[in-house]
């Protein structure tokens, strides 16, 4: 559990128990203001103050005397600055601590068996013969009478060391047989104090006092005061006047015929009775009367069982947020906690007051928390299956809220309309005496149809659970609740003499809890052991930077380096060489944790060597291919040399050959210029190769160039050549060469011919290159040759040789490119 939280669960059980104990407190007390004003002349009485009246009249002329009111105490008036009448057991209690200072005893007060002979014959001895007497029987619940009367027949039927048992069975056997009545003196048989059988006597009934032939307890009776009281006149002769017995056991006879005190006993020490009978109303009430069997019965349950009570859901609240994930599920039980608690002590506090505007404003307070309860309970419900990050409620949620808040405000102003609660504020017990109005079974169907609701939103979603029967136990007991609501609105018994408010709650919290435990409810309450178990790396932390969550397998991190992953985030921080320390923000948190990098690390240092032998290879790679770049190019050069070599072999060869026979020549100067011509040829027969090598287009600029070349050489052996070229196009270098090879052999058959002009044509005609020879002498004998003619051939050429009147024409046509 989060520090804060469980100093949160710490305060309120602390403030709800300070709560509970001063409220308690506060019952003993009443209002511990002493009113020092006109009306404290007044002496409070339990009973009826007809004939005692007269008596205090007398003797204390400036006092008067009251019934006290319903749910007030005799302390509570003497707290308030009044007299009071009392026993000597309440009095000598009060004397010892300090409540009281002046005790006045007047006169003693005897349980006795009253008979009305008037409506029996019957023939009773003690208190063993009410059973065999076919008549009813009457006793006062009222306190403390009911106390010293129990006390009394015990006494008489166990001894000085009597317990409740006898007089409980006693009582239980006549309730059991139906003749058992309660706060009523018209009963033919009547368990009372002497006094109030005389006073009876003196109203005119036809009554019998019997002492017990097993025995009876006397006390005495008189006026509890914290201020000194002077009597006037003959008090002795007034309270025998009005029928009661004076301390020294004198009685006037008329009101008591054949009484016999004989066996009355006053007791000495009160320790034991009062030790015995402070559990008279919880023995009186479960054993005699078979009521609050299972709730409390008595003042001192109704303060313990709320402490429980709250301590119960305080441990509960306290178990919850620590096991509760989910931010928004543990607000919302956090505040269904905060409202049983809040019902709780609304309903303490309104039990320990009179019945005044207060009181009945604190008993319109419950519907506050009432009404709460089912609005919490669906709106549980509806997120449980929900993220923090989606909308905390929904507009059906607020218009139920809004619905209750109209119901509530009806309660508020019930005094105003009484469609609520229908009572009469005139009458002293009205808190007990009412009925309900229409809006009160609106509010009840209200609140079980909240429920159904909430119930069949948990079918709907229990119904996508593996576990199809989770829904059971939490349905059971929403039905419970059904039934013990509508019991408790129908005032059925056994639900009506329960606790409302500490039963709804301990079923809502059995219903919460079933539901937790089922998973209709989700609080992920098994997240944290998950969590702990799993294989993870991580930790969670709260927005402090604390510890609240870690896996088992989490390290021990030091603050600086936690906190200096805080700062980091979102990036990673370095625990060490092989981890990184990871944060990323999550609601209400932060969470952390490690990852081992080593094995990249690893992989990382595998590919730097890799990266390394790469570059090793790669550099012998380079190398060899360098050296086989080098052998290639070696190759390529070699194989281009040969491709030359076969190509120019014959014209080298020829050229070998006229060097060789140029001095034997008998024109020495045509021979040097053929062979000079033969170089050129030689020279662009090799241009053209490597040409040829590096594209396949050669410009018909670069073609004359070396045509005009060749005649500008035929010049030094007395040829004159006129070129004339047309062409601006690029030629196929395959057809370029073939040209200027077929132009060498032209002009060198012509050299040889001795033929002094020769004209030179190159056009395009007719999608054709066309080069043109006309000689002045007759060359009609010239034959390419046939290597020429192949290579002519192979390029789609075509040779022709005319005669042209006088003079010979010899032309050489080759497609033009792309035709």
């Amino acid at each position: 559990m989060k520090k804060g939280e469980a100093k949160l669960i710490c305060r309120i059980m602390v403030w709800a128990i300070i709560a509970t104990l001063f409220f308690s407190l506060v019952s003993c007390s009443g209002n511990n203001k002493r009113e020092n004003s006109v009306n404290n002349n007044i002496i409070y009485t339990l009973d009826e103050p007809a004939f005692y009246a007269d008596v205090i009249s007398e003797i204390l002329p400036l006092y008067r005397l009251e019934k006290e009111e319903d749910g007030n105490s005799i302390f509570s008036y003497i707290n308030k600055g009044y007299a009071a009448e009392a026993f000597d057991v309440q009095a000598l209690g009060a004397l010892e601590s300090g409540v009281a200072s002046q005790w006045y005893p007047q006169y003693l007060a005897t349980v006795v068996i009253a008979i009305d002979r008037g409506l029996t014959d019957v023939e009773i001895s003690g208190w063993r013969d009410l059973l065999t007497a076919e008549e009813d029987v009457a006793v006062s619940d009222a306190q403390p009478h009911l106390q010293l009367i129990m006390s009394a027949i015990s006494y008489a039927l166990e001894g000085e060391n009597f317990s409740l048992d006898s007089a409980a069975n006693l009582l239980r056997e006549l309730r059991h047989k139906e003749r058992l009545l309660l706060n009523t003196f018209t009963a033919p048989i009547i368990i009372c104090f002497d006094y109030q059988a005389a006073a009876l006597i003196r109203s005119g009934q036809q009554l019998e006092i019997l002492v017990p032939l097993e025995g009876t307890l006397t006390y005495e009776k008189g006026i509890l005061s914290n201020e000194e009281l002077t009597f006037r006149g003959d008090e002795e002769r007034a309270l025998l006047s009005a029928g009661f017995v004076l301390r020294n056991g004198s009685f006037d006879s008329k009101y008591y015929p054949q009484a016999n005190y004989v066996s009355a006993h006053q007791l000495e020490d009160y320790s034991h009775l009062s030790k015995v009978s402070q559990n008279v109303v919880k023995v009186f009430r479960r054993n005699v009367l078979r009521t609050r069997l299972y709730s409390s019965a008595d003042n001192r349950e109704h303060q313990l069982l709320p402490l429980l009570y709250i301590i119960f859901v305080v441990v509960w609240l306290a178990s919850i947020i620590s096991r509760a994930m989910r931010q928004r599920l543990k607000r919302i039980l956090f505040l269904i906690g905060i409202v049983l608690l809040g019902w709780i002590i609304v309903r303490l506090v309104k039990y320990q007051m009179p019945s005044n505007i207060l009181n009945r404003y604190l008993w319109y307070g419950y519907y506050f928390f009432q009404m709460a309860l089912p609005i919490l309970l669906l709106w549980l419900v509806w997120r449980s299956d929900k993220m923090d990050d989606q909308p905390a409620s929904n507009k059906a949620l607020t218009a139920v809220t809004l619905w209750n808040a109209v119901l509530v405000a009806f309660v508020q102003t019930n005094d105003l309309h009484n469609l609520v609660f229908r009572f009469d504020l005139s009458n002293p017990s009205y808190a007990e005496d009412y009925s309900y109005g229409p809006v009160f079974y609106i509010i009840t169907l209200s609140w079980i149809a909240e429920l159904i609701a909430a119930i069949g939103m948990l079918l709907v979603k229990s119904s996508r659970l593996p576990r199809k029967r989770a829904f059971i136990f939490p349905l059971l007991f929403c039905l419970i609740m059904l039934v013990y609501s509508v019991g408790y609105t129908s005032r059925v018994p056994v639900f009506w003499d329960s606790d409302y408010t500490t039963v709804v709650g301990i079923l809502s919290l059995m219903f919460l809890e079933i539901s937790m435990q089922s998973c209709l409810v989700q609080v992920n309450n098994k997240y944290s052991g998950l969590f702990t178990h799993s294989p993870l790396n991580m930790q969670i932390l709260n927005s402090e930077g604390k510890l609240v969550l870690a896996s088992a397998n989490a390290p021990q991190l030091d603050l600086e380096l936690q906190q200096a992953a805080l700062a980091a985030y979102p990036e990673a921080v370095r625990a060490d060489k092989d981890t990184l320390l990871f944060s990323k923000k999550i609601v209400g948190g932060y969470a952390q944790w490690q990852e081992d990098i080593s094995h990249l690390n690893f992989l990382h240092q595998q590919l730097e060597e890799s990266m390394k032998k790469l570059e090793l290879t790669h550099a012998v790679l380079e190398e060899e291919e360098k050296i086989q770049q080098e052998l290639d190019e070696e190759s390529a050069k070699l194989q281009v040399m040969t491709e030359l070599e076969e190509v120019i072999a014959a014209d080298l060869l020829r050229l070998s050959s006229m060097i060789e026979s140029l001095p034997d020549s008998d024109q020495e100067s045509r021979e040097s210029g053929r062979i000079a011509l033969l170089l050129c040829f030689v020279k662009r027969s090799s241009n053209l190769f490597f040409r040829k090598q590096e594209t396949k287009l050669l410009s018909a600029s670069e073609l004359s160039a070396y045509v005009a070349e060749l005649a500008e050489i035929a010049q030094y052996f007395g040829m004159k050549i006129l070129v004339n070229s047309e062409i601006k196009e690029e030629i196929p270098v395959l057809q370029a060469r073939s040209l200027y090879e077929f132009t060498y052999s032209v002009v060198d058959r012509a050299a040889q011919a001795e033929n002094p002009h020769l004209l030179l044509h190159l056009l395009t005609e007719k999608d054709q290159i066309v080069l043109r020879f006309i000689a002045s002498e007759d060359l009609r004998s010239f034959e390419p040759e046939i290597d020429l003619q192949a290579e002519i051939s192979s390029a789609g050429g075509s040779f022709a040789c005319k005669d042209l009147d006088g003079a010979v024409g010899i032309s050489l046509a080759f497609p033009r490119a792309g035709e």
